[in-house]
């Protein structure tokens, strides 16, 4: 068996950063074999500038947005936002096709070893098909008026059906607390046990006004585009309050943006389910509301942190280490190390792909990335780069 051995200035196995001195030791296939002091590894140890880290895992994207970099204006806010994908998403198939082929191949060489993809159709299904990326496919499924609930579910089922053919990594899942009826809940719940959950939550301020006061920009947005909003009833609470007990039952729950989530709400929502992951998509923050999330409260009260890129609509690239440099310039206090776990073996739980990526484990094969120019006391910084070995 032929064996690589590489000896950076530091091991990050995707838990926690290893002192000085250690090997990763690889079959030249990327499989790891074992981490070992550099006195016990044996001869042909390579140096290797930086450090070690295991492949990043992407917990939100929308692939199939692709073709729409450069077509949404920044900062309309969340309504606006949408209503620009509304009025673009259809393009010619080659093109939309193209531009998931080239995001696909930017990801891998950007270090991405695993991506919950948002599927709203089977545009991405032969990209992600035979792309080197794992993916899980999160089938979306939104639905504001009851009637359409039924239409809504069978189509989803039948584009989860198709994703489930090539895959078994796929879940059926809501888009928003503002574009899921009652009824439309009720058909998906039994898809969410033993199964990681994702929903956009608390994008922006007029989430809220909509279900506290029954106010606000959805209600204008509704009426705009001709939907039937007669049937809602503001909750008088929050919209993560409000749909939290449809969403109990998910074996993995991923909340995905929280731009608006108040200290409240995270207590509420960890007190009554064991396995939440706070998805932090930044640059999308930046680019529509233009603002960012509540990290540092999120840290504070110990949640589970994970990252994710949005789409190409909302964001300039689809790194990874893009999200981390702008949350590092925001928040300078959080150490690479941290930011590098939430990437790494936190992303692979909240995907339910913790036996196989994450971290670097005897008998894994999680991609193997190097990590360079860190700034002073471990700092993501501006010059930071990452290159892919496997």
């Amino acid at each position: 068996m032929s064996l690589r051995k590489l000896q950076p200035q530091r091991i990050f196995n995707g838990v926690e950063l290893l002192e000085p001195g250690q090997v990763l030791v690889l079959e030249t296939s990327g499989k790891v074999i074992d981490i070992l002091p550099a006195t016990d590894a044996g001869e042909g140890i390579e140096q290797v500038n930086g450090w070690i880290i295991p492949g990043l895992i992407n917990c939100h994207c929308h692939l199939e947005l692709s073709h729409l970099e450069g077509a949404v204006p920044e900062k309309t806010g969340l309504p606006g936002f949408v209503q620009h994908i509304m009025a673009h998403r259809d393009a010619d198939p080659a093109v939309q096709l193209s531009a998931m082929e080239s995001a696909n191949r930017y990801m891998w060489e950007a270090g991405t070893q695993a991506v919950g993809d948002i599927c709203n159709r089977i545009d991405s299904l032969t990209v992600t098909r035979d792309s080197r990326i794992t993916f899980h496919h999160f089938i979306e499924v939104s639905g504001w008026m009851p009637e359409v609930a039924e239409k809504r579910y069978q189509s989803a089922v039948q584009i989860l059906q198709s994703f489930l053919q090539t895959s078994r990594r796929a879940s059926l899942v809501p888009h928003a607390p503002y574009s899921v009826s009652p009824e439309l809940w009720k058909l998906l719940m039994s898809h969410f046990p033993q199964q990681p959950i994702t929903i956009h939550n608390q994008e922006s301020k007029a989430e809220q006004s909509l279900f506290e006061k029954g106010e606000g920009e959805w209600p204008e947005f509704f009426a705009a585009w001709k939907i039937n909003h007669q049937h809602f009833q503001p909750s008088g609470t929050s919209s993560l309050q409000t749909v939290f007990p449809y969403l109990q039952s998910a074996s993995q729950l991923l909340l995905v943006h929280n731009t608006y989530t108040s200290p409240e709400d995270i207590d509420w929502t960890e007190s009554r389910h064991g396995s939440v992951f706070w998805c932090l998509c930044p640059r999308a923050n930046k680019y529509i509301e233009n603002v960012l999330p509540p990290v540092d409260l999120l840290r504070q009260k110990k949640c589970r942190i994970v990252i994710g890129t949005d789409s190409l609509a909302s964001n300039h690239s689809l790194s990874l280490l893009d999200e981390m440099k702008l949350l590092s310039l925001h928040f300078p206090s959080i150490p690479a190390e941290e930011m590098l776990r939430w990437v790494t073996s936190e992303g692979a739980a909240a995907l339910q792909l913790e036996e196989i990526l994450g971290s670097l484990r005897p008998g894994t094969s999680p991609g193997i990335l190097q990590l360079e120019n860190l700034g002073p006391g471990h700092q993501i910084k501006d010059t930071t780069q990452i290159t892919r070995w496997w």
